[in-house]
């Protein structure tokens, strides 16, 4: 095996950065040869778009790039065209049910695409990409992502419902807000934690979710924009009772596999890349009420359809959820147990597999 470039993001707060990150240093751990390169300019660029990049990336791409080693361009579809390799690789998600032209024109010169789900792969065949597809699932780290050894201290004896999310439609705030404000009055014992990325200037989810609800509300506190080491992600995991995601769509669905390897049973929507990994015995599987047309806020989702959660569904989902502290305690052992086998270095297992058949 010659070595790996690995052409993708490594510090940006978002999905692809934090994954690609991982496997990358869980392939440099194997001992695999393997050039980081940032995908959106030179190397150099990256610590001024993010402000840090971790050492060993640095590091590792003090080397020359070399073109006579397979290439994976881990990032959006229409990227893929930035893989120069000596074999092509294009590893990407998608949380609609279909891809845009550009994605299947640069996928099908491809040696081989790789997505993170059966799922996705699937709507990579269906939207005509003519290279091999394999799945490559996505991992958590379940040393650092765990159950804590005690019991944390109850907050008030209340319930709480974290969800971890971009602040956009994508991820159902809307739905989830109303569902809150129509399952519990405001003096029941509950409180709903919202973590979320806000990078759109023009977006502001306090004046939002108080346009949303009526009040007075059962309560909610929200963190805006606060990037938590992941120590203090996992105590914040850890303080919770119950994980609640009504995205309509999803290309993998990381913070809800991290809450599950904390210990959390999670109420999110069974359609896309979630399916991999949520079921009934480790979670709770919120319905949907059919696709709708995806809004064309980005040209990935034109002309393509996403899901709408069920938000009646929602609510009796939460009000389970409050109810039954033994289901869900049971649930979040199951869901535990579970992430334990969605691993970076199975990830790392495969991609090491499919480098060695080529």
């Amino acid at each position: 095996m010659k070595g790996l470039v690995w052409h993708s993001t490594f510090a940006a707060p978002t999905g692809y950065s934090g994954s690609s990150l991982a496997i990358a240093l869980e392939l440099d751990r194997r001992g695999l040869r393997l050039r980081p390169l940032y995908l959106y300019g030179p190397d150099s660029r990256e610590p001024l778009d993010a402000g840090w990049v971790h050492p060993r990336i640095v590091e590792l791409q003090g080397a020359a790039p070399r073109l006579d080693w397979p290439q994976v361009v881990y990032g959006p579809g229409d990227l893929w065209a930035k893989n120069s390799g000596a074999y092509r690789i294009g590893f990407s998600m998608i949380e609609v049910d279909g891809l845009p032209a550009s994605w299947v024109a640069q996928g099908s010169q491809l040696d081989e695409v790789w997505a993170p789900t059966a799922w996705g792969a699937e709507v990579f065949r269906q939207a005509g990409i003519r290279a091999p597809i394999h799945v490559i699932p996505l991992g958590v780290d379940t040393e650092r992502f765990s159950p804590g050894l005690t019991p944390p201290p109850r907050l008030a004896g209340r319930t709480v419902f974290l969800s971890v999310f971009e602040w956009a439609s994508r991820k159902g705030w809307d739905v989830l807000l109303r569902a809150y404000a129509r399952a519990f009055r405001p003096s029941d014992t509950v409180l709903l934690v919202l973590k979320v990325e806000s990078r759109a200037p023009s977006e502001n989810p306090f004046r939002a979710i108080a346009e949303l609800l009526p009040q007075p509300t059962p309560p909610i506190a929200v963190l805006v924009n606060q990037r938590l080491s992941p120590a203090r992600l996992v105590e914040l995991y850890r303080l919770a009772d119950c994980f609640v995601l009504p995205t309509r769509g999803e290309g993998f669905g990381l913070p809800v596999l991290e809450a599950m390897a904390c210990g959390l049973p999670a109420i999110a929507t069974a359609w896309s890349g979630l399916t991999a990994f949520l079921d009934e015995q480790n979670g709770y599987p919120l319905p949907i009420r059919g696709l709708c047309p995806a809004p064309a806020q980005t040209a990935y989702y034109s002309g393509q359809r996403w899901a709408e959660p069920d938000e009646d569904a929602l609510v009796e989902l939460l009000r389970r959820a409050h109810r039954d502290a033994d289901e869900r305690r049971r649930k979040g052992r199951v869901a535990a147990e579970d992430a334990r086998g969605w691993t970076w270095a199975r990830t790392a297992d495969l991609i090491l597999e499919r480098l060695r058949s080529l």
